[in-house]
Order: C-alpha cells, then sequence, then structure tokens
C-alpha cells in the first residue's frame, strides 16, 4: 500500500515538477523512510505533494529549486546546430493540434472567398471543381474585381497563419524554457491578444512601398511640363533610384518580417514596432545566418513532412487491408475509389516545373497518385448510403492531408523560433530563454480590482440642521 501511494504521488510530483531526477528522489526517499513527505516548490512556493497521514512529527521536507516554469531551461549551441532541432520540437501533439486548427480555418476561409472569385468572373462552380476541387488557385484571366476576392481570400490564409504561428512560437518558446505543460488556450488566448503584431508589421512595410510609389507616380507627372519637366527628370533621376533600391531593401524585410514576426511575436510580446525593429535588425546584422538557417529549416520540414506522408499512405493501405478482410472487395473499392474523387492536390501555375516533378515524384512513390489525378465517379454502391459513406470518407482524407501540413507548420514555426534566439544572442548577446516575462502594470491593476471586494455602500447621515426660534417680541 505504501509503494502504491508513493508511485501515485511521484506522479503528481512530476507532473508538477516536470523533472526526472526529482522523480527517482522522491520514489527512493519514500520507500526508505516511513515517514511522510512535502514537498515545496522554492521558486513559486506552492505545496506539490503531500501525504496525510495522522502523525506528522518526523515530517521530513525536500527542498527543490527549478525555474518559475518547472523545468531546465533548455541549453542551446546557439549556431546552426540548434536548427536540428526543430524537427524534434515540431513533432509535439499540441503544435501539430495548434497548426491543425489553423490551417482548417485558413483553408475553409480561403476556399469560400477562391469560389466567389471565380463566380464573380463568370466560371461555373462546375468547372472549377473539376479543375481543382476544394482549393483553386489564383484566377487567371478573369477581371479585376476577382482578383480582388482572390486576394481577399489569400490574405486571410496569410493572416490565419500569422496567428497561428504566434501561438505554436509560444508554446515552443515555453517548452524551450523548462515550460512542458504550457496550455493550447494560453497560447491561442495570446496570439488573439498579441499576434495583430505579427500581421501588422509586413501591413505598414506594404502600405509605405505603396506610399513610396505613389509619390514617384505623382513627380513623373511633372516630366509632361514643357522644357522644365524633362530637366526635373534628368536631376530627380538619381534620387528615384535611391528611392527603387530602398523598395527592394523594403520587400526583403518584408518577407524576413512575414518568415520570423510570429516568432518575435512569441517570444517577447513585442508590438508592432518593436516587431519591425527586430525584423529589420536581423536583416542588417544578421542576414546570412538567417538564410542559412533558413534554408536548414526548409531542409528539416521537408524531412519530417516526407516521412509523416509515407507513414500516413501506408497506414491507410494497411486500414484498407484490415477492412477487406470483412468487407466485400467490390464494395470497399467502390467506397474508397468514390471518396478519392473528392480529393486533389494541384501547386500553383507560377511554382517551378522541377516541384511539379518532385511533387509528382514524391506522391506516385508513396502509391498515392490518385490525389492528383482523382478517379472517374462511380456510381455508388447502395445508393444513397455509399454516396454519403464515400463523402464522409473524402472529409476524412482531406483532414489527413492537413494533418501532414499541420506537422510543416509547426516544425516551420517552432524552427524559426529557435533561429531567432540564436539571431537575438548573436547580435544582441542576449539569452531570450533566461528572460522573465513582464508583467505590465494595467494588467496588475486590472486584477487587484477583480481581487478587491465591493464595499457595501453606506448612506450618508443629513446633517442635522438646529431650527432657530424667532425671538418674539
Amino acid at each position: 500500500m505504501h509503494f502504491a501511494t508513493c508511485l501515485f504521488n511521484a506522479a503528481c510530483f512530476q507532473s508538477a515538477v516536470g523533472g526526472r531526477v526529482s522523480l527517482f528522489l522522491y520514489l527512493f526517499v519514500s520507500l526508505v523512510s516511513p515517514s511522510p513527505f512535502l514537498f515545496v516548490s522554492m521558486s513559486q512556493n506552492t505545496l506539490i505533494s503531500r501525504l496525510s497521514v495522522k502523525g506528522i512529527d518526523n515530517l521530513v521536507r525536500i527542498y527543490i529549486i527549478h525555474t518559475n516554469q518547472g523545468g531546465e531551461v533548455t541549453n542551446l549551441h546557439f549556431n546552426y546546430k540548434d536548427v536540428f532541432r526543430a524537427g524534434r520540437l515540431g513533432f509535439s501533439a499540441k503544435k501539430i493540434w495548434i497548426a491543425f486548427l489553423g490551417l482548417l480555418i485558413a483553408h475553409i476561409g480561403y476556399g469560400i472567398l477562391s469560389y466567389l472569385a471565380y463566380i464573380a468572373g463568370g466560371i461555373e462552380i462546375g468547372e472549377v471543381w473539376e479543375v481543382y476541387r476544394l482549393l483553386p488557385m489564383y484566377p487567371t484571366g478573369l477581371p479585376w474585381f476577382a482578383w480582388v476576392i482572390w486576394v481577399i481570400g489569400f490574405l486571410w490564409y496569410l493572416f490565419v497563419a500569422l496567428i497561428f504561428g504566434v501561438a505554436i512560437s509560444k508554446v515552443t518558446y515555453e517548452q524551450l524554457k523548462g515550460d512542458e505543460f504550457y496550455e493550447i488556450k494560453e497560447a491561442i488566448k495570446f496570439s488573439l491578444k498579441s499576434g495583430k503584431s505579427a500581421i501588422l508589421a509586413p501591413v505598414v512595410l506594404v502600405l509605405f512601398m505603396i506610399a513610396l510609389v505613389v509619390m514617384g507616380v505623382l513627380l513623373a507627372l511633372i516630366t509632361w511640363v514643357p522644357y522644365f519637366g524633362q530637366m526635373f527628370f534628368a536631376v530627380m533621376s538619381i534620387l528615384a533610384f535611391a528611392v527603387c533600391l530602398f523598395i527592394l531593401y523594403l520587400v526583403i524585410v518584408t518577407i524576413v518580417s512575414i518568415i520570423i514576426g510570429p516568432s518575435i511575436v512569441g517570444e517577447t510580446g513585442n508590438d508592432t514596432f518593436d516587431t519591425l525593429f527586430e525584423s529589420f535588425s536581423v536583416v542588417n546584422d544578421q542576414p546570412w545566418r538567417f538564410v542559412v538557417y533558413e534554408f536548414l529549416l526548409i531542409f528539416v520540414v521537408l524531412i519530417g513532412v516526407g516521412l509523416l506522408g509515407f507513414f500516413s499512405a501506408k497506414a491507410i493501405f494497411l486500414g484498407q487491408d484490415v477492412i477487406g478482410l470483412i468487407v466485400p472487395a467490390e464494395k470497399l473499392d467502390n467506397l474508397l475509389i468514390n471518396a478519392a474523387y473528392y480529393v486533389k492536390i494541384t501547386l500553383p501555375p507560377i511554382c517551378p516545373e522541377s516541384w511539379h516533378n518532385l511533387l509528382t515524384g514524391y506522391v506516385e512513390s508513396i502509391g498515392m497518385s490518385n490525389l492528383l489525378y482523382p478517379p472517374e465517379y462511380m456510381p455508388a454502391y447502395e445508393t444513397w448510403a455509399g454516396a454519403i459513406t464515400s463523402f464522409i470518407l473524402g472529409i476524412v482524407y482531406y483532414f489527413i492531408i492537413l494533418f501532414v501540413k499541420s506537422l510543416g507548420m509547426a516544425i516551420f514555426w517552432a524552427g524559426n523560433t529557435v533561429i531567432f534566439t540564436v539571431l537575438v544572442k548573436k547580435k544582441d548577446d542576449k539569452n531570450l530563454l533566461e528572460m522573465k516575462e513582464e508583467v505590465f502594470e494595467e494588467e496588475k491593476k486590472e486584477e487587484v480590482k477583480k481581487e478587491e471586494p465591493k464595499k457595501p455602500a453606506t448612506k450618508k447621515r443629513p446633517a442635522r440642521t438646529r431650527k432657530r426660534k424667532k425671538k418674539s417680541k
């Protein structure tokens, strides 16, 4: 009985503290000594585990010093080696689930707006479905208003990805600091509150570039003035060249802010201005490290997604073989072929031919060529029941694809969190993992106001006035 109680309390203690050595220490001391134990965290000063017995005269206290989050801070190399941690950090149920939710919301909004763009351009839904299935690409050869709708859908996809990228970066940052139990709810709440900085940073840069282009167009109108306009153009050509170079520089910073902005916000909680400052700092101080680290991260993402896609395909085939032992082959083939009809993967036409060849070769190598070339729909087995079953299986196929993509998204944002931590150490000689979270005074005041009980209102007694008696004459 004593051993079982020790195991239970040891499990509770390990989940609270998050240490491996402390678990064995707890088991050893618990089994050797019959006295009860009280574990207290020195950093948090909270009771971790206690055996409730009557006699506590021989109470033993073991004090454990650890970080505020309950675990040890990850020791990084602060070089390119840390990028390869992204695969392990991204392969996490928390991060994959956050990425899955983000991709699901992003795909739903993008798919609806993309179909609206094609419909506005005069294309029938059936034609779009035959070419793209659920996710149409950009509308080539359609009117400008169709492009506007599609751009809104693309921005929706990008902004949702950035918001959930902040959540993944926050979970990764807390994990690197030693908190293995940081909740998904807290991460999403943080991203919804602070993630706007990751969106506004590139938006501000794009608006500034548009303003520079508009100013250039207005100045170009001066060339229409006879004589003076041509001379003015010649004088201002050097300045115009410098502005064009500056615009290209801003394009690079915008791309960098999109890539690493969510990690900046997830680790520091910066506002838009500070996020822009860090993006410019990365480009100016550590450009080559950033480029090399990002290429290494892309390699890790491709390896992770490729392996998970391979095993997911084999899992599907294994499930088919097991179900095929019971379900007739004719019925199973009909259901699976009609389910595959609903699923199709397409790449944008702007992608190089080598990308298309790489995707085609990989999909065919894992035996899932139907993702690129869906089969024709067959008459449903058992009419409406078979049709509904195939439709549901088609949705399951999409969920599996999103699951594989979610791993890539989790590895990408987790890797960028590590990359930003390394770059800050290189350029500022500051370890972000050792920094304590700042608590704003406003939040403190709000908490104090909530905790303070409302005092009952006391009625003020009216002031007594003495009535003067009129003196009688």
